[in-house]
């Protein structure tokens, strides 16, 4: 069996509607599908980098599609984050709107409404295509652009509540910049329910509140994969390597114990901590071993090990004087004796973990800086 391990993209997320979602252990994202339309009017999306938080996104829109008139947008592919504005940002949600509006319903926007996106400077190629829009300078202001297209759409797709999905936001960075962003979206008319990823900054202290009043924070978890016992969250990342590979997970499992000294899934699965970009990373990383090394088509158990220490050295560059002490003293935690700063910084690398347990949310360690919190121990 040949396996193209290119296929793997470690870093790109699933579209809407695209093949080869897994459906995680905890079923994120028809749960929160529920929620909204039980009534749920906002909710705030959590986790560390590489958890799946754009693909269970994704995946929301595709289920809400029945129920709700969804719009994705997908703002880290429409600007740069770190320079957003709230300005910008509701004129990018306007432009969005009819785009999709147009693409799922087969409606075609006013010229008044496209001109006024044209002379905003966000109508795309796409959205200007076989219409005659004359050149003019934008005038409104950008709630009343977003308003236009929402009774636009009202108006002529029936009364099927409007969804938002915003992804990308999870890159903004703190300050009163990103703060007038977020609080800008409390302006949206209350008919209209928001479902967006956010940065950490947003999960504590008082930042609680900063979209809406009574925001739902719901992190993707991430599943438990470290014990043996751990099989469906070890199964799901293996599910995810198999639909990228483009084979099943019998056939890639079988292929694997064919092997010998070969590269165990379930090891990378464990070593990844859960965090399925980190997993295909690993798994990549050991390929890509195996071919420069030996022209091999599945990688070695030490070809694994030295992918392992790549990842390992990655989180070592990401810890600062004090982490490896504050790190130790939070495990097991609910955190909050941690300084924010720290702590906000650290659960956006992933370095320490916030899982869900019996008890509630308790901060883990990432088995990868573990390792590391091990070695400065011993030294």
């Amino acid at each position: 069996m040949t396996l193209n391990w290119k296929a793997l993209a470690p870093h790109r997320p699933l579209d809407p509607g695209e093949a080869g979602y897994v459906v995680p252990p905890s079923g994120y994202a028809e749960r929160i599908a529920r929620l909204v339309t039980s009534g749920t009017s906002t909710v705030l999306v959590g986790g560390p980098v590489g958890v799946g938080k754009s693909t269970e996104l994704a995946r929301i829109a595709d289920a809400l599609q029945t129920s709700r008139f969804a719009c994705l947008v997908q703002f880290d592919r429409l600007e740069n984050i770190r320079r957003l504005t709230a300005d910008q940002m509701l004129l990018r949600l306007a432009a969005r709107m009819v785009e999709v509006a147009r693409d799922a319903l087969g409606i075609r926007p006013s010229s008044a409404l496209v001109t006024a996106l044209n002379a905003a400077g966000v109508a795309t190629p796409s959205l200007l295509s076989g219409l005659q829009v004359p050149a003019s300078s934008f005038t409104g202001s950008p709630l009343s652009l977003v308003h236009a297209a929402r009774e636009e759409l009202a108006r002529r797709a029936g009364p099927r509540r409007l969804t938002l999905l915003l992804d990308g936001l999870e890159k903004l960075p703190e300050g009163p910049q990103s703060s007038e962003a977020l609080a800008t979206l409390g302006q949206l008319s209350d008919d209209i329910d928001i479902i967006a990823v956010v940065p950490w900054f947003v999960a504590f202290g008082a930042s609680e509140d900063a979209v809406r009043p009574g925001a739902l924070f719901a992190p993707v978890p991430v599943p438990e994969v470290e014990d043996p016992t751990h099989a469906p969250g070890r199964l799901f990342l293996a599910e995810i390597l198999a639909q990228r590979l483009g084979v099943s997970l019998e056939q890639l499992l079988a292929h694997e114990s064919q092997l010998t000294s070969r590269a165990s899934v379930f090891d990378a699965a464990r070593w990844s901590g859960g965090l399925p970009r980190t997993f295909l990373q690993l798994m990549a990383d050991a390929a890509q071993y195996a071919l420069l090394r030996r022209g091999d088509d599945w990688p070695l158990g030490q070809d694994l090990i030295d992918a392992i220490n790549d990842q390992k050295d990655s989180f070592r560059r990401a810890l600062l004087p004090g982490d490896t002490d504050a790190i130790a003293r939070v495990a097991g935690t609910d955190g909050r004796e941690m300084e924010l700063g720290r702590k906000i910084r650290l659960l956006a690398r992933g370095v320490i973990l916030e899982r869900q347990r019996a008890a509630g949310y308790v901060m883990d360690i990432h088995p990868l800086a573990r390792k590391l919190l091990a070695g400065a121990s011993h030294a």
